[in-house]
């Protein structure tokens, strides 16, 4: 069960709605009282053996409603509506923890006290108060003679079925059992049998229950009050709020895009070698001075050898090679022999292809402006490392960083390349189209002077995910807020944090590629 400070951050940062009812917040089933204690302390309590004290779901309610109110004018209306005040040391924490800013709060303790932490929230009746069955001058009553009718009625149909028998009707099972003893026994079984629940559903002359709803009255009523919804591992697990699909989906859909590329690569592989079949190739013969036999008839009479028989005219690379001869000496001397080709080399000519193989390295363009929180000197120990060092430190290591910069990044037991650059006036129109992934934008306008689709950021942005880094201290850049940039925050003085920030934009990056340009190496 979540607390109310769970609960109330979740409906802030989702948005939705909540109600005041009488003395109670109401989350749409779920209801808690204004002065239940959350779990948030108090700025200054539990320290120096001083007992904890904790702000009511009523204080921070109020201070959400008002959080546009300077500090003193806030706590002035506080005081006048008679609610505690939430004191300045804890308001910008708080205020970032419920609007979801940040995922947890130093002052959320959660070693709170069991009468804190395991209160349990109002289950709201969902019957309408206006309900004109609940007006109790309108109760239906049942009336004393309807109520002995159904008695009798009852006591009619049992005396039928237990009849008493007359003595004659008996007949003796054996020694032990006379008659008398068994009409003793018959006896007890109805005196017994009256004291309990007759299943009336055996007989055939009941009527059938009724689907009517039942008249409420003032018993019913006071039941209905109290009743709470059943609860148990199916029901919680049976969700009618929150809707799976577009989740689902998703992750669908870059599995497919994956598999799909795979099948991509393995075709492509198979096209630039294709296996040839060489076991029905016929053997190349080598040389033999008595193979002149085949071609020449011998002369008895004198022996002679044709030298323009078997391998002549070729050069000792196209014999070791297993070419053909030379076209020329075959046509100017027609005495040559042409070599046994086999019927199965036909179907494998040489491939005339020599363009060149297509690169399938990712690119990432970073600004080249040194004002930059990410340069060409600091690119490959954030992005390769996840680690930032500032741009002076960058330079002062010595390493010499002209040109492309490419980066190893680890990722499981693979290692990935990708080419980072700052001058993408050099990249071609193929690499555009095809490798170009992620732009880090800087804020100024004039960073995308004279790339392609008339460096509109707008129509930039659609085809390349677009990054921005910043410390989480300053504002953020008017033209970043409203491109569509993932923004990426940094804090200044905790490196130890740069590691899980920077995961973000690989993960983020991972799905773009998988996505859109699924044919790269990632």
């Amino acid at each position: 069960m979540a607390d109310a400070l769970s609960l109330l951050r979740q409906f802030t940062i989702e948005n939705r709605e909540y109600t005041t009812e009488n003395d109670r917040f109401v989350f749409n089933d779920l209801a808690y009282p204004k002065d239940v204690k959350t779990n948030y302390l108090v700025y200054g309590t539990g320290k120096d053996n001083t007992s904890k004290d904790y702000y009511t779901l009523e204080s921070i309610v109020f201070l959400l409603k008002n959080v546009e109110l300077q500090h003193a004018n806030y706590v002035k209306k506080a005081a006048e509506k008679g609610i505690p005040a939430i004191s300045r040391p804890d308001r910008k924490d708080l205020l970032s923890y419920l609007q979801g800013q940040t995922a947890t709060a130093d002052r959320v303790d959660k070693n709170a006290p069991l009468d804190i932490t395991m209160q349990r929230p109002l289950q709201i009746n969902k019957r309408p108060a206006e309900d004109p069955r609940l007006d109790a001058p309108k109760f239906a009553r049942v009336e004393d003679d309807d109520m002995q009718k159904l008695k009798d009625r009852r006591e009619k149909k049992f005396d039928e079925k237990n009849k008493e028998l007359g003595a004659d009707q008996i007949r003796p099972l054996s020694g032990e059992l006379s008659t008398e003893a068994i009409l003793k026994l018959r006896a007890k079984f109805r005196a017994t049998t009256r004291d309990k629940i007759v299943d009336f559903k055996e007989n055939e002359d009941t009527p059938e229950p009724s689907t009517e709803p039942l008249p409420i009255t003032a018993d019913t009523f006071e039941i209905m009050k109290r009743e709470r919804t059943w609860r148990n591992r199916t029901t919680v697990l049976q969700s009618s709020n929150k809707n799976f699909a577009k989740d689902i989906l998703s992750i669908l859909n870059s599995i497919k895009a994956k598999e799909e590329s795979e099948q991509k690569q393995e075709q492509l592989a198979a096209q630039r070698s294709p296996i040839r079949d060489i076991t029905t190739r016929a053997p190349v013969e080598g040389y033999s001075r008595y193979n002149q036999e085949k071609f020449v008839p011998r002369d008895e009479s004198e022996f002679k050898i044709d030298t323009h028989a078997s391998y002549h005219g070729l050069t000792l690379k196209t014999v070791t090679e297993g070419a053909t001869p030379n076209k020329f000496l075959s046509a100017a001397n027609p005495s040559i022999p042409k070599p046994i080709v086999a019927a199965n080399d036909k179907l494998h000519p040489a491939s005339t292809d020599t363009s060149k193989r297509p690169s399938r390295t990712p690119i990432i363009i970073i600004p080249a402006a040194l004002t930059s929180l990410i340069t060409r000197y600091n690119c490959k120990e954030l992005l390769e490392d996840l680690k930032y060092i500032s741009t002076e430190d960058g330079k002062a290591s010595g390493t010499k960083r002209d040109g492309d910069i490419l980066i190893q990044r680890k990722k499981g037991n693979l290692t990935v390349p990708y080419r980072i650059t700052d001058d993408p006036l050099r990249l071609s129109k193929q690499d555009w189209d095809e490798r170009v992934v992620a732009v880090f934008a800087q804020g100024p306008a004039w960073q995308f002077k004279g790339w392609p689709m008339g460096g509109n950021p707008v129509e930039v942005f659609q085809k390349i995910k677009a990054y921005h880094i910043k410390w989480a201290q300053l504002k953020t850049d008017t033209n970043i807020a409203k491109w569509s940039v993932h923004l990426i925050e940094l804090d200044q003085n905790k490196r130890h944090l740069d590691c899980a920030r920077i995961r973000t934009f690989w993960d983020s990056l991972d799905q773009f590629i998988a996505k859109n340009k699924s044919a790269l190496r990632y």
